[in-house]
């Protein structure tokens, strides 16, 4: 076994011990060349929600149908399913195949919680009706707000969810990277019919938590709600 893989290994259980969730693995595509993008690594953001759900909302995700938004490495998604929910997991076409991995991978830890986890690519740009049409009681995104390019393909998504699931609890960790990006999501978001409401900032926010990677930005858990007079 290589430096490099012995050092993931040791990372990887970590960040499970973090979560709360022993025998869990991730894989991180770090030495494929071939692909770009953030969503081929574990950010801070899947840490702390991932830690979040397990800590607070075990009961709650028994049996219930989740949708995760840019699973990357399925962190959030797959925590979820080991709590015996339900989960699609979605990303781009080309970080499909490392979801697919983790999902196997964890594949006895959820089937023994009594969950599920399938798989299904999602351009927010242009999203298919398969992953629309469904019934969510909850969704979830970690760190998808995370460039200004991303915020008006995601507002018009949710938007498009919480509208046909009314009673949907939308949940995304947002971390903190300048005013002007959080400025132009509140904004965003506003015009496209939908509230931000930050929850659980006092154990979320923080300077002073030491997650596995070490970041110190404020990282913000918001729920996403449809407007009032939208629905009248």
């Amino acid at each position: 076994m290589s430096v490099l893989s012995q050092s993931l290994e040791r990372e990887e259980s970590r960040i499970a011990e973090k979560i709360g969730l022993p025998g869990l693995h991730l894989h991180e595509m770090v030495e494929e060349e071939d692909i770009e993008g953030t969503g081929t690594l574990i950010w801070s953001a899947g840490v702390r929600l991932s830690q979040h759900i397990v800590k607070n909302r075990t009961q709650e995700l028994k049996g219930a149908r989740v949708l995760d938004l840019g699973s990357g490495t399925g962190i959030v998604g797959i925590s979820a399913a080991c709590l015996g929910a339900h989960v699609m997991l979605t990303d781009t076409r080309d970080i499909l195949p490392q979801i697919m991995e983790n999902v196997e991978q964890n594949g006895e830890l959820v089937e023994a919680a009594g969950g599920s986890a399938t798989v299904q690519e999602l351009d927010w740009n242009a999203p298919d009706d398969e992953v629309l049409d469904q019934d969510y009681d909850w969704v979830f995104g970690s760190d998808v707000t995370y460039t200004e390019e991303a915020l008006l393909p995601l507002a018009k998504l949710l938007r498009q969810i919480v509208l046909t699931n009314e009673q949907c609890v939308v949940k995304l960790a947002h971390m903190h990277r300048s005013k002007d990006l959080d400025k132009a999501m509140r904004e965003t978001f506003h015009d496209e019919g939908l509230m931000l409401r930050p929850v659980d900032v006092r154990t979320t926010g923080t300077t002073t938590y030491e997650d596995p990677l070490h970041v110190d930005e404020a990282i913000v858990f918001y729920r996403v709600t449809l407007d009032p007079a939208l629905r009248e």
